[in-house]
């Protein structure tokens, strides 16, 4: 079984959302994925585009037409 379940961390110690059907005293493997809050993220992206738009990659190569990308007979 693999299954996506969240969760919260109490005292250290994780409280799942919901119950999972596993047999008692069942070895698992957890990964902790820290969830941000939706301001977070927004702030990020907005930081990310500010930046794009302030800081243009100009990478000085050849600018391509069409004729050069596709041969024509």
């Amino acid at each position: 079984m693999i299954a996506r379940i969240g969760g919260t961390v109490v005292d250290g110690m994780l409280e799942l959302d919901e119950p999972v059907s596993l047999p008692p005293n069942t070895r698992v493997t957890i990964t902790v994925e820290p969830v941000s809050e939706p301001d977070q993220r927004q702030a990020a992206w907005e930081r990310f585009q500010r930046r794009v738009r302030d800081y243009p990659l100009h990478l000085g190569g050849r600018g391509w037409t069409r004729e050069d990308l596709h041969e024509r007979d």
